[in-house]
């Protein structure tokens, strides 16, 4: 059995099976899984997958509108801030584990006009505070919870950074490509027109009939079609570029470069390091970290909560005098609270976070999955697609070849005009496949690095503006995030 197949369906088995700690320790499993030259390498690479695909990409005008696109992106601002949210939401959760202290002021007129006049003044300041002992950490784990969710938040901020970067790059490769079929077709049609003259010519002489004549015709009006067909398809790429940008769809943007003839390969390391890297694998985990707390936090809802509250206070008929604190009246109350009777909810509100537990822990193996499924199919796209390159290059050579001539042999009578016609027809379609086949060896190689986990910059921390976001709302939580196993039982 292929060890990459042996490997993921361990860890699905681990995923399922775990009842008494989180079903995910990256440490175990690669202690406990021999992993070895059959997990889809190639030549014996198992070097870690290195970063800046962008930049081995070397067009510089590429790297340079992706920086503009994941500054400008709305989507891409719109999870940044979400995530930024999510942090602030995991502040708010943790400061439940602290006292709480308030201040009061109030004062008051009363008085009495009849049978006697008679008014006063009332003036007060208090002073309260309140603390849920956390004893059982229920409030730890909702706290834990929250923090999760911002991991998930920020991983998925980091996986919609990676998958922007590569949909531009591949919009960019598709742009190419629709100018280059657009080329193709422009000179087709040139072409075409040659050999209808040339047919022309020699049914003006009486040496070709009337049907060769239209049938040529035909085909260059059909050529023209496709051309201006073609001028659309690159009209609508461009629109859809810009639109990554934030721009305006006017299709006026200029995209230079061409589709690389030649791509190196690529290391793609281990299983292990798939855990380490994708973003959408360290979502699911924390995703599941943020189940398990929930589902701890509800069930240790049952048992008793122990509070202290205290409240200090200061009353003055005079508004002078409330600083003095002559008259300070204070109390301090310690109290316990179990649930005896709710219909039910509290328990059954525990059993559905169990629930919801076991199924993050379903939704973590399909992630699994998939992503090995990505790489897979990647890898094989990869590998065809370089060999129907290089084959279909030689068709489309000698494709163009025969074409000519064919148009040379019918000039001087030695082929009837269906042989012209095909091997034009035949021309055109090799040199447009090829086109094709290149744009998606190209993009099946940006979707490979993907789902590698590959990060588009040489540098994995570049000083960005998105980076620095994260650092900022790292710094602001205290780099809490759970760890390992960390207080989860099922």
């Amino acid at each position: 059995m292929n060890t990459s197949k042996l490997w993921a369906t361990t860890a699905l088995t681990l995923v399922l099976s775990a009842c008494a700690s989180l079903p995910v320790n990256d440490r175990v499993l690669s202690n406990s899984i021999d992993i070895n030259d059959q997990w889809q390498t190639r030549d014996g690479q198992v070097a870690p997958v290195e970063n800046g695909w962008l930049d081995a990409l070397k067009m510089p005008e590429l790297s340079i509108f992706v920086a503009e696109v994941i500054k400008n992106n709305p989507n891409y601002n719109e999870i940044a801030l979400r995530m930024q949210a999510a942090g602030y939401n995991a502040d708010a959760s943790a400061g439940r584990l602290m006292p709480r202290i308030g201040a009061s002021a109030s004062g008051s007129r009363t008085g009495v006009e009849t049978p006697v006049q008679n008014t006063s003044n009332s003036f007060s300041v208090g002073l309260d505070a309140s603390w849920e002992i956390d004893v059982w950490g229920r409030l730890s784990a909702t706290a834990a919870s929250a923090r999760s969710n911002y991991e998930v938040a920020k991983y998925d901020f980091y996986g919609a950074r990676l998958s922007l970067a590569a949909q531009v790059a591949q919009s960019w490769f598709d742009i190419i490509e629709a100018k280059q079929q657009l080329d193709l077709s422009i000179s087709t049609v040139v072409n075409y027109d040659r050999a209808t003259n040339i047919i022309r010519n020699r049914f003006e002489r009486g040496l070709s009939s009337g049907l060769d004549l239209r049938l040529s015709i035909t085909s260059l009006e059909a050529a023209k079609a496709t051309e201006k067909q073609r001028e659309s398809n690159h009209h609508q790429a461009l629109r859809r570029l810009e639109l990554f940008a934030g721009r305006y769809p006017s299709a006026d943007i200029e995209i230079v470069g061409e589709i690389p003839d030649k791509l190196t390969e690529i290391p793609i390391g281990i299983p292990l390091d798939l855990l380490e890297r994708r973003p959408d694998l360290q979502s699911a985990k924390a995703r599941l970290y943020a189940a398990g707390y929930r589902a701890q936090a509800a069930e240790k809802a049952l048992l008793p909560s122990i509070s202290i509250t205290a409240r200090g206070s200061n009353t003055s008929a005079d508004f002078s005098e409330l600083l003095k604190f002559d008259n300070i009246f204070w109390n301090l109350v310690g109290g316990i609270t179990q649930p005896i009777f709710q219909g039910g909810q509290l328990r059954n509100s525990a059993k559905a976070e169990q629930m919801n537990f076991e199924a993050q822990k379903q939704n973590y193996a399909q992630t699994l999955l998939r992503a090995f499924k990505e790489v897979e199919d990647a890898l094989d796209n990869d590998r065809t697609l370089a060999a129907r390159v290089e084959h279909t290059a030689l068709a489309a050579e000698n494709a163009v070849a025969a074409a000519e001539v064919a148009l040379i042999q019918y000039s001087q009578g030695l082929v009837r005009i269906a042989t012209l016609l095909q091997s034009q027809r035949q021309s055109l379609t090799q040199q447009s496949q090829l086109l094709s086949i290149k744009k998606q060896r190209i993009n099946n190689r940006i979707s490979l690095y993907l789902s590698l986990g590959g990060d588009f910059y040489s540098d994995s921390t570049p000083n960005n503006q998105e980076n620095a976001t994260i650092n900022s709302q790292e710094n602001k939580l205290g780099g809490n995030r759970p760890s390992g196993n960390e207080g989860i039982t099922s």
